[in-house]
């Protein structure tokens, strides 16, 4: 239930209504290749087949039905990204009536938005600590319970799984850990079953009955708990206060232990923080995953950048009495360049990341595609990563790797490229950027959001200005054809992980927040 979050706030249909239902829907506009700079974007599309039923459109954070029969809508609220939506015809019986049609919309940032966050400040960093007199009185046992799915391996669970590897290991303080998933219990392999820590599945489960005759979601359902809980409303449906009970069940094992959470952008964050105080937590730790949260009060809130721990949607959403950046460190011992790089025959240009919307991989693998033109110019691009995006990249001239989640087996990958790209347009910080400049490799990108606070230009890296698959190519072709300027970069970009990213430092700074709380008194945040 954790982690949906509808990426289109709204959807109209257009007053002009079409004479046809289309079989197999023909969008119209926007065109292959368009790049919209705007958050609200006008689709047009053919319906040239009448039937009585409905247009269902779906994609990666979208889900939505046309009851009418328009040849218009408005798509509101698009984030950068590239996104690919489906839409598929159904008639009155919910048969299937010919093959989905697919959009791919490619929201880019706007010059000015761009301009905006490269141009952003970047405020001095400020370390975390304590006088050993102040350590000393607090408490030398601590529990610490996180909330997440077992899906896809992304930075925030790796972040949290290096986090309790190194809490672990703290000299003078035992840290005890709790993972809890409001989910079904998994095959998939758990990162953080493997290391030892306890796994609880506590699925929130409702009715068939129930989902169909409250038109139920994930967060119209966690809205009606918090409101619940809140309001104390006595009329509520019976499965709001069953549900809440299950909450109140799942999470007593907190008790006197702190709350870690990462941003889901959906009320059950805000369900989350009131569990937090019904079962005596300490407090509740808010790792800013991502930007957009729902209004919330907690205890600490976490960025990974001050580009994070400052956007608008967040400053004017959160309320918490700690507010610290803290970016996520790497081992420079493992992640370290090759001790002899080898000559590849073409050069290997790789992308490091999750196949996701909000990686903008469509700019890239456009830039793949003008690329493989020139005939002087051997290119081979590995990306590596999984995501449910990838079908839509097989046609593409890119090798799709897949996952490696074996740290040595990534590190060997990495060291068999010669330039990485990351063209994601809304990173809160960019693990896996650093990951590979720790390699000593240059990496390629638009030098916005949370990147901007460690990107330099002919520094440590190569800053595309124009956002556009063009400019990503030309720049992907300047390093390409500049031995001398890639070993540059490279040097550059594996000092800065060596000065500014350790997991020693990281660790520290998360122990010191986690000791502030549970040293405070009890209750002082108040839940909105």
């Amino acid at each position: 239930m954790r982690g949906l979050h509808l990426l289109l706030a709204g959807l109209y249909v257009a007053l002009v209504q079409s004479e046809n239902l289309t079989a197999a829907v023909r969008f119209l506009w926007p065109p292959t290749g368009h790049l919209e700079p705007s958050s609200t974007l006008l689709v047009r599309f053919d319906v040239p087949v009448r039937a009585d039923g409905y247009i269902a459109l779906s994609s990666t954070k979208l889900k939505g039905l046309l009851q009418a029969q328009p040849d218009a809508i408005v798509l509101q609220d698009i984030e950068p990204g590239t996104h690919v939506v489906e839409a598929q015809v159904h008639d009155k019986n919910h048969a299937l009536l010919g093959p989905p049609a697919v959009l791919r919309i490619e929201r880019v940032l706007s010059k000015d938005e761009a301009d905006a966050q490269r141009s952003r400040s970047t405020k001095p960093r400020v370390w975390l600590t304590a006088l050993p007199a102040v350590a000393g009185r607090r408490p030398r046992r601590r529990t610490l319970c996180f909330v997440g799915t077992n899906g896809q391996f992304d930075g925030q669970r790796q972040l949290w799984l290096h986090l309790i590897q190194g809490l672990a290991r703290h000299p003078s303080v035992t840290y005890a850990f709790h993972m809890i998933r409001l989910e079904d219990a998994s095959t998939r392999f758990d990162p953080f079953a493997d290391i030892g820590v306890p796994v609880t599945y506590a699925p929130m489960q409702v009715s068939m009955e129930e989902a169909a005759t409250y038109q139920l979601t994930t967060n119209t359902t966690m809205e009606s708990i918090a409101d619940y809980v809140l309001n104390g409303k006595p009329d509520a449906p019976a499965h709001i206060p069953r549900l809440w009970s299950t909450f109140l069940r799942t999470f007593a094992p907190c008790h006197g232990g702190i709350l870690v959470i990462a941003n889901s952008r959906d009320h059950g964050d805000r369900v989350l923080a009131l569990v937090a105080k019904h079962v005596g937590a300490r407090g509740v730790l808010f790792d800013l995953s991502s930007v957009f949260p729902v209004a919330n009060t907690v205890d600490a809130l976490i960025g990974p950048s001050s580009y994070t721990l400052e956007h608008d949607s967040v400053t004017r959403s959160i309320t918490a009495r700690h507010r610290h950046v803290i970016p996520p460190g790497i081992d420079a011992n493992v992640f370290a360049p090759a001790p002899q790089r080898k000559t590849n025959s073409c050069l290997v240009v790789g992308f490091l990341g999750r196949i996701a919307p909000e990686k903008s991989l469509g700019l890239l693998a456009r830039a793949a595609e003008l690329l493989a033109t020139r005939r002087d110019l051997c290119l081979v691009f590995r990306w590596v990563g999984e995501g449910p995006h990838a079908v839509y990249y097989a046609h593409y001239p890119v090798e799709l790797v897949g996952g490696i989640y074996n740290e040595t087996a990534l590190v060997h990958e990495l060291q068999s490229w010669d330039l990485a790209v990351h063209p994601g347009l809304q990173e809160t910080f960019g693990i896996a950027n650093i990951e590979v400049m720790a390699v000593g490799l240059p990496l390629v990108c638009f030098g916005v959001a949370g990147t901007t606070e460690y990107i330099r230009h002919n520094e440590n890296a190569w800053v595309v200005d124009d956002i556009c698959p063009e400019a990503l190519a030309a720049g992907i072709e300047v390093l390409a054809r500049d031995s001398d300027l890639r070993q540059r970069l490279g040097r550059g970009a594996r000092t800065t992980v060596e000065k500014q990213f350790t997991w020693s430092a990281t660790v520290a700074a998360y122990d010191e927040v986690f000791g502030r709380l549970m040293s405070a008194p009890r209750g002082q945040a108040v839940i909105k």
